[in-house]
């Protein structure tokens, strides 16, 4: 009977061991967001998303496409990329083992706010998708270019004083 409940405990032991070894295996594709300082600007600008993709196992990896995800910080909803790119996916294809790929997006900062981003990769054959890092960044809000409503004086002040001198002109023409 003891013999019984050693050999279970020990069955129990190296599948808990085997399973805990194999989550702990490092992923074979890894992402990085290269452009993380460069991506605050002002709703309208465009900019372009930076990363890289390597394989970091010991052989090539097939049908592989990247995304983008963004989500919005203050709502915590994720961004439909429709307006922000046109360019959601990205498909490598094959990546050799110890090879590093860029990655690049251009985007457009449609609305102010502050953002996450990170880049998703899906390899045929792998039950889940790898992740890179998340990469926090701020959209300002587009400035006004009639702040105050100056613009109509400062366009309408010339123009009526244009038009003041030639009435004036028109004028002296007439009288002579």
């Amino acid at each position: 009977m003891k013999k019984i409940i050693i050999f279970i405990l020990s069955a129990a032991i190296i599948l808990f061991a085997g399973n805990l070894f194999a989550k702990s295996a490092p992923p074979a594709l890894v992402l990085d967001i290269s452009s993380s300082k460069t991506l605050s600007g002002t709703a309208g600008d465009f900019v372009t998303v930076q990363g890289t993709i390597t394989n970091a196992g010991a052989k090539p990896l097939n049908n592989i496409t990247t995304y983008l995800s963004l989500a919005d910080n203050e709502t915590k909803l994720p961004v439909d990329l429709e307006d922000w790119s046109a360019e959601k996916g990205l498909y490598i294809g094959t990546i050799d083992a110890g090879q590093t790929l860029p990655l690049n997006w251009k985007i457009h900062f449609v609305k102010a706010g502050t953002y996450s981003l990170i880049i998703i990769a899906e390899a045929a054959g792998d039950e889940l998708p790898q992740v890179s890092g998340i990469t926090q960044f701020q959209v300002s809000q587009k400035r006004n270019l009639n702040p105050g409503q100056v613009l109509p004086v400062a366009l309408g002040t010339p123009i009526a004083l244009i038009f003041i001198l030639f009435l004036l002109s028109y004028r002296r023409r007439a009288e002579n």
